[in-house]
């Protein structure tokens, strides 16, 4: 925008130059030496284009130049324009180089001050572009703009131009009347009237608007009547109406008065025509905005209106309206808007091209602090249009810093085997992801790395447990955040070396004579650069290298003589070091030195050994057939019978499926197992359905089989419908009816292959995302499988059946809508259902549980916290009888080895043929049917729990109270060797049974409420319970034996530490050395304890007979002695037998059992017929109530009962009037034999077996003797 107070001169050169020169035009030289402002940008890029077309082409060309001249002083502006219209055209140019000529110079545009403003008027013959009226300010006071036309001045000048314009021709549509009558040969355009009157209007025409500037000429175009009306029309430049009014009196004055025209009768003919301009073209919220309407009618009476609520628009605070007449002819109205806001616009159109401004910024490291990325700033953007609207937008900017990232500095080489990590450290703690992946572009799967942020910074360690060759390589740790990535790299070398688990052993076992050799040797499936050494203890000893195929062994020849003596045991061990000096031990060997003459078999491949021998050997390396090609794997059992080597179990693999375990143990260490785990399912399930009869003849092969698919499962990688149909297609192969058998060998020796085989179909199917795919749907002879995928919070309720024909079994699973609301949306749920898999399941062997129905699994996809109810029918084949239960298979019970469980299911209702089950949780159920015990939950079971937690918790008490009565009362009761023993051995039972019910109380506690108890624990507990509770049976067995001893060897005498001795040694002795042997002879082979109870294995080993033999012997030894003590407390005295004792012979009998019965353990004799199955439950009950009261008889009847300990209680805690009392009995017992009739306790003692009379004996010592044996028969008997 210029100065108030500067003046503009606009000048336009017409300049032609020869084509004999090239123009070389100087622009600077152009500018009148009076200007004080150079040209505008914009002019001078369209000069510099024309001045390089005018150097390229050597023809004359025509220019026209526009040249601005602005001065301080507008005085200086009239006389310029005198000079340039004085000048003389053409100018020639002088410089003979460039010939050029200036053809004219014509002043276009002149800018004055008007008050504040600048307004910009065009010369005559000018004007400015009607592009340039309608965006910019007109100066009303001087010009009404006609739309469609040129207008004449503007307020300032646009500051890209251009400036006035020559104007163009414009037609305009005239009549004039003429007062004469009207002849129709005027109609003729060929009569010689129509003709003259042309002639002499067209003559007077062109002397009247000739004045006109542009005036290109005038046509008369007809005539009308009404007197004469004459049309015609003028061509000219857009003239001002001051002009057209001079100009028509000229032609009045140029025509012969004979046609007496008439002046008033000037005017435009109408031809209807309307145009309609809005400016600005581009509105803005807030703009001024002008609508100008223009039509070729004489009238002012123009109204605006809304077109839709057709309501007439006022002038107001908002809207002005202007309308004015042109030229006689021409009506235009212009309404301004002012504050345009959106309720006054039409149809919006949106131009996605409207101008934009740019702002660039430019990041330094301030905008982000130290340790953070992603520092937001707010930006305003303002808008201000030409029309006055005004607007504002924030732009939210992102400022990200760009991570530097820190990575392992040493250099990384490991070994096969080896584990390695790499830390990467950001400085940035902001970040989008964080992931690792090769050089090839293989992404890490997240389980390998972790990755931790911290308030300055962030880090991810890559760790590697077990390195492979396929770890070998270039590793990106890769930080993005929104678009910013930062990259570090890591080279990672991995040397050969074989696994342990890869370097098969020849022999695992062998005997050797300790005079011969034997050929040992450690074979790998791969060559490599290994330097391979035999060791056994501190001896290193050679190898030799021999190749057969892919397989390469390293062999050594042992010879029995090296070792300094036989009869021992030697490990030998290969040792394997590579290039970079990392080395790896094999298993071991273990060669057993014999002498020669205990060798009794010998095979030139399975070795020597002594007779009942037992051996492993691999299967490659045994006398199974095999290939160096295709080895088999896994191993074969032999034992020595006679003078033969006899095969007593094979679990060989066969060669296809051991490649493919092999695999497998490859595949889950690899870095792209997730690329990889497709197409080896794939490869599994062809392999598998070729291999079914071969498998169901192969334990090996089975378990291997099982074993691939329980690695295979742990790859954390989505499994889509492809995948998991594979996986049971090889399922439905191992659960065929034929391979049932072989399930039967295979958990001979691995009892868990069951619940690992169902655990990782589980896992499969948690596992399955059928993303766009249908639901996956899969049918086969021996699984079933239907799923349902949650798209919306609204879903259906989940109904699916099954059905088997050749199994005649079916079942349903019903999961109501309102609780699959709470999953997840694309969360799947998969059900499956296995007619075979609950034979093949372990039972629950503690209640010999049994039916015959499906299992079905039911899982999902994603872990729901919230109640969940799932329910389930089953067909139920089994014979009628027993209770029914609804159990789930829980892994975590048996020491993780698995078992059924009801918890959280109940039988909702059950025909006979049909169970529905209801359950609160999801996994595989089934139901079982329990004929010989009640169901935990039922009300005999719940009685049964009662009586055994209460009564054993009673029998703790009493037991504590009886060691505490014992401790109160020892002095005064264990005066002599009989008492002293008696008392000793009740101590001991009282203890033992206080110790094993307190092992058995808490451990049942654990197992009753779910809990865990690991495997350790379980052992020590069932040690401990198996030991204290044959210390009870062996004590009582001591204390019955003494009272046998005392009352049969009356006159043999022995010393109380030798009795003691012997009471010690055979109460703690025997049940010590019983369990260590038991535990020792169970426990390598991890049965010594059942699989879902801490007690004595009885399916596998029959470790329970190592309680019940001891505990049934010392019942029949303890009622033997009772009826021989009973015996001889009822034979006669010498002395004659009173009548009167045969009246009560029974009452005696029978108060003799019932005091020792209890005592000497007669109740386990019914504990010991609950052991075997369909034992009645009246023996259970019979049992549970004996058993836990057991530590309450002690009490009552082995320490309360007795008069001594009566006696002791009373002087302990009576009041003075029993100090007398008890003084006399005192001095009669030591001036009375303690077994003559006047003594009190032995009256007592006859008193109750109706005894009279005394016992005569014939010296003292034989007296004192008697007396004593008497006397503690007596107490054993109170």
């Amino acid at each position: 925008m210029k100065s108030p107070r500067r003046t503009t001169l606009c000048l336009m050169f017409i300049v032609i130059y020869s084509s004999k020169a090239a123009l070389n035009w100087n622009y600077e030289s152009t500018i009148h030496p009076l200007s004080l402002h150079e040209h505008e940008p914009a002019g001078e890029e369209a000069l510099r284009q024309k001045r390089a077309v005018a150097t390229k082409s050597p023809t004359a060309e025509e220019y026209t130049v526009n040249i601005e001249i602005s001065f301080e002083n507008a005085s200086f502006l009239d006389p310029i324009k005198a000079y340039l219209n004085s000048l003389s055209f053409p100018i020639h140019g002088n410089n003979t180089d460039q010939i050029t000529d200036i053809l004219s110079i014509n002043v276009t545009t002149v800018c004055r001050p008007a008050g504040n403003e600048i307004w910009c008027s065009c010369e005559t013959g000018y004007g400015w572009p009607r592009e340039r009226c309608l965006h910019n300010l007109i100066c009303q006071e001087r010009d009404v703009f006609l739309p469609g036309h040129h207008c004449s001045c503007l307020k300032e000048l646009p500051p890209n131009g251009p400036f006035c314009l020559l104007q163009e021709d414009v037609t305009l549509n005239m009549r004039v009347r003429l007062n004469v009558g009207f002849q129709e040969d005027l109609m003729n355009t060929s009569s010689a009237l129509y003709r003259s009157y042309k002639t002499d209007l067209e003559t007077a025409f062109r002397k009247g608007y000739g004045i006109l500037p542009g005036f290109k000429g005038v046509t008369v175009t007809g005539f009308k009547s009404g007197s004469v009306v004459v049309t015609y029309e003028v061509k000219t430049t857009p003239p001002s109406l001051e002009l057209i009014h001079k100009a028509n009196e000229q032609v009045v004055q140029s025509l012969n008065q004979t046609y007496k025209m008439d002046y008033n009768s000037f005017q435009a003919v109408t031809i209807n025509e309307s145009n309609f301009f809005v400016t600005p073209e581009i509105i803005f919220e807030g703009d001024t905005v002008s609508l100008v309407c223009e039509k070729e009618v004489l009238s002012s009476n123009v109204s605006w209106r809304y077109e839709e609520q057709q309501l007439e628009i006022q002038n107001s605070s908002r809207f002005s309206i202007y309308t004015a007449l042109f030229n006689n002819m021409t009506s235009v109205s212009k309404l301004t808007i002012h504050n345009i806001t959106p309720g006054d616009a039409g149809t919006p159109e949106t131009d996605i091209d409207s101008s934009c401004s740019r702002y660039t910024l430019k990041a330094d490291g301030t905008q982000c602090p130290s340790g953070s990325s992603g520092t937001t700033v707010i930006y305003t953007c303002e808008f201000i249009s030409a029309y006055g609207a005004r607007g504002s937008a924030n732009i939210k900017v992102t400022f990200i810093s760009v991570a530097n990232l820190t990575i392992t500095p040493d250099p990384i080489s490991v070994s096969e085997g080896q584990n390695f990590s790499i830390k990467c450290i950001s400085d940035v703690s902001n970040y989008d992801e964080v992931y690792w992946n090769t050089s090839a572009g293989i992404k890490i799967y997240q389980r390998f790395y972790t990755t931790r942020r911290y308030l300055d910074g962030a880090e991810s360690v890559l760790t590697v447990k077990t390195s492979t060759r396929e770890w070998n390589g270039t590793y990106h740790c890769i930080f993005r955040y929104k678009n910013s990535y930062s990259i570090a790299t890591k080279d990672v070398i991995v040397h050969p070396l074989p696994l342990k688990l890869n370097i098969m052993v020849d022999p695992l076992e062998a005997t050797v004579s300790c005079s011969g050799s034997h050929h040992i040797k450690c074979c790998i499936e791969e060559d490599g650069d290994y330097k391979v050494t035999f060791h056994t203890g501190s001896s290193s000893l050679p190898a030799a290298k021999e190749v057969n195929k892919k397989q390469v062994c390293y062999k050594h020849n042992f010879n029995a003589s090296s070792v300094s003596w036989c009869s021992k045991t030697v490990d030998v061990c290969c040792h394997f070091t590579n290039a970079a000096n990392n080395s790896v031990w094999s298993p071991s060997m273990k060669l057993n030195l014999v002498p020669g003459e205990n060798i009794t078999c010998q095979d030139p491949v399975i070795g020597v050994g002594e007779p009942g021998k037992v051996i492993q050997k691999l299967c490659r390396f045994s006398n199974v057939p095999s290939s160096p090609e295709s080895p088999i794997g896994g191993t074969i059992t032999y034992k020595c019978v006679g003078s033969q080597w006899e095969e007593k179990r094979n679990d060989c693999i066969s060669a296809p499926i051991n490649s493919l375990l092999q695999m497998a143990k490859a595949l889950i260490k690899s870095p792209s197992q997730d690329e990889m785990l497709p197409t080896y399912l794939k490869d599994l399930s062809i392999s598998i359905d070729k291999a079914e009869h071969e498998i169901s003849s192969s334990p090996g092969s089975l378990g291997a089989i099982i074993n691939i698919l329980d690695l295979l499962s742990t790859v954390p990688t989505q499994v889509n419908s492809e995948m998991m149909t594979h996986v049971l297609s090889t399922v439905n192969v191992i659960l065929g009816k034929p391979v049932l058998n072989t399930w039967k060998v295979l958990q001979q020796q691995w009892t868990n292959q069951s619940s690992q085989l169902l655990h990782s179909v589980e896992r499969f199917s948690q596992a399955l995302q059928s993303g766009d795919s249908p639901p996956l749907s899969f049918s086969q002879t021996n699984v079933q499988m239907s799923s349902m995928v949650i798209k919306s919070s609204h879903p259906e309720t989940y109904q699916q059946r099954f059905v088997f024909p050749y199994f005649d079994l079916w079942g349903n699973v019903v999961i109501d809508k309102s609780y699959l609301e709470n999953l997840q949306s694309d969360s799947s749920i998969v059900t499956m259902a296995f007619p075979t898999l609950q034979a093949i399941l372990a039972q629950d062997i503690q209640e010999n549980n049994f039916a015959e129905s499906l299992v079905m699994t039911t899982t999902v996809s994603h872990n729901t916290t919230m109640p969940f109810r799932i329910s389930m029918t089953f067909k139920n084949n089994s014979p009628s009888g027993g209770e029914t239960k609804c159990v789930f298979w829980n892994f975590r019970l048996a020491n993780n080895t698995g078992g059924w469980d009801s918890s959280g299911c109940y039988v909702e209702e059950g025909d006979g043929d049909n169970v529905t089950c209801i359950c609160d949780h999801l996994t595989s159920f089934s139901i079982l049917m329990s004929p010989d015990s009640p169901d935990p939950s039922s009300l005999l079971g719940i009685l049964l729990d009662i009586i055994s937690y209460v009564g054993v918790g009673f029998s703790i008490l009493s037991l504590a109270a009886c060691l505490v009565v014992e401790a109160v009362v020892w002095k005064s009761v264990t005066k002599n060797r009989t008492s002293y023993m008696r008392h000793t051995c009740i101590v001991n039972i009282a203890a033992s049974l206080l110790v094993a019910n307190t092992w058995f109380i808490v451990v049942a506690a654990i197992q009753d409420n779910r809990y865990i108890l690991c495997k350790t624990a379980c052992v020590a507990a069932t040690f401990f319970i198996h030991f204290f509770y044959l210390s009870v049976f062996f004590w009582m067995l001591t204390l019955g034996l003494m009272l046998f001893y005392r009352l049969v060897f009356i006159l043999h005498e022995t010393s109380r530490s030798t009795q003691k001795a012997i009471a010690f040694c055979l109460g703690y002795g025997c049940p010590l050395a019983i369990s260590v042997i038991t535990l020792g002879a169970t426990q390598p082979r991890e049965v010594y304890t059942r699989k879902n109870v801490c007690w004595l294995n009885w399916e596998d080993t029959k470790a329970l007979l190592a309680f019940a033999i001891p505990a049934l012997i010392i019942v029949v030894v303890n009622i033997t002695i009772t009826i021989v003590v009973i015996t001889k407390i009822l034979r006669p005295s010498i002395g004659d037998k009173p009548c009167k004792q045969e009246k009560s012979s029974l009452f005696q009998i029978s108060k003799s059992i019932g005091v020792l019965t209890p005592l000497l353990g007669l109740t386990w004799g019914f504990g010991l017929t609950t052991v075997f199955p369909g034992t009645n439950l009246v023996f259970h009950i019979i049992f549970a109530i004996l058993n836990v009261f057991q530590g309450l008889f002690i009490l009552l009847f082995g320490c309360l009962w007795d008069l001594k300990v009566q006696e002791a209680l009373l002087n302990k805690f009576s009041l003075s009037r029993w100090s007398s009392q008890h003084s006399k009995s005192t001095s009669l017992g030591s001036s009375t034999p303690v077994f003559s009739m006047s003594s009190p306790i032995s009256r007592r003692f006859n008193n109750l077996f109706g005894k009279t009379g005394t016992y005569n004996v014939s010296t003292p010592e034989a007296t004192s003797s008697s007396l004593e044996n008497s006397s503690s028969a007596s107490s054993l008997l109170n």
